[in-house]
């Protein structure tokens, strides 16, 4: 065997592809013991039973790990591994948010790769130049892409980014028009693609399970559900300078340590704004991100405190149960 790959995962049983060959797969016992699963994108070694199942032995070591924060239960949770680009979908339509691209810019930062903005559904898109602006001044130096999934428009070109080997995954929302975009690439339809809803755009989470496909490059490209919510994990201090540098730089020199950024004399923050140096957006949403942060630590402590709550009270009540036994004879 060569090098087989995680094309889709369901709890604990797998797809592998090795070269033109597919497996459905399950693990040993130690993946049920650590709770680590294989993952879309892993490389793992096998055990083949026949010509159609195998048993998966190892995951052989990540070159890369996107992963984001499960909103329900705060645990970290591995969208795709191995990956080397990022394709950042965001629709022109009513799907259109600059906070959620930078939270998705962030998860590239964070992630260590390559992210491209997608703008899709340029055919239909209103005030396009306004929002090309608008998205150039969160993209910095990263490349953004204008297309459109139903025309084709820009698409050729967004393959060529996928080079023989690499593999890129496209994140968006549900309705950002990921499926199409695979479908093209691919020459075909595999994916299922329904329309968003008329009212709001949003689609209806036609792609339910992440999965890899090989594409006629010799590249890989992953599609994903989408991901309306995304808990960004928590960022140290050097992630967040790499992504707010300005403003960390700019508190640094502001004159009283505590300076609150909105009225206090001498904050180099409220002049930065004022000269034009520092755009209200990028104050807004470095604020946003520390409020989350706070947030976050403030919602552990409170998890402890009804914690400790709920064992006291049932400690009264065993004691309140205790004394009425014994006040009774034990009946």
């Amino acid at each position: 065997m060569s090098d087989p790959r995680i094309i889709e995962a369901h709890r604990t049983n797998f797809t592998v592809r090795d070269g033109d060959r597919e497996f459905t797969a399950v693990v040993r016992g130690n993946f049920h013991e650590t709770g680590d699963f294989p993952k879309v994108g892993d490389y793992v070694e096998l055990s083949l039973i026949d010509e159609e199942q195998a048993v998966i032995e190892k995951v052989k070591n990540r070159s890369s790990v996107i992963k984001r924060k499960s909103g329900e239960t705060d645990e970290e949770q591995i969208i795709a591994t191995n990956v080397d680009l990022i394709f950042v979908v965001m629709g022109l339509d009513n799907d259109f948010n600059i906070s959620r691209l930078e939270r998705y810019l962030l998860l590239s930062a964070q992630s260590n790769i390559k992210p491209i903005i997608v703008l899709n559904k340029s055919d239909i898109a209103e005030e396009l130049e306004a929002k090309l602006g608008t998205v150039n001044e969160v993209a910095g130096d990263v490349e953004v892409l204008v297309v459109s999934a139903l025309t084709g428009l820009g698409l050729r070109e967004l393959g060529d980014h996928i080079s023989t080997g690499m593999t890129a995954v496209l994140l968006g929302s549900s309705g950002a028009g990921k499926s199409t975009i695979t479908n093209w690439l691919l020459g075909e339809s595999v994916q299922e693609v329904q329309s968003t809803r008329g009212a709001d755009d949003r689609g209806r989470h036609t792609t339910t399970s992440r999965q890899l496909f090989s594409l006629s490059s010799g590249g890989y490209l992953i599609d994903t559900p989408g991901m309306r919510e995304l808990g960004v994990i928590d960022v140290d201090t050097k992630d967040e300078n790499e992504v707010f540098e300005k403003i960390e730089a700019l508190s640094l020199e502001c004159q009283f340590r505590n300076c609150d950024h909105e009225k206090s004399n001498g904050c180099k923050v409220i002049e930065a704004l004022e000269n034009g140096d520092l755009s209200d957006r990028e104050l807004n949403n470095y604020n946003k991100l520390l409020r989350e942060r706070e947030y976050n630590e403030n919602k552990d402590t409170s998890s402890k405190y009804k914690h400790r709550e709920q064992v006291l009270k049932r400690q009264s009540q065993f004691n309140e149960a205790q004394k009425r036994k014994r006040l009774t004879g034990g009946a």
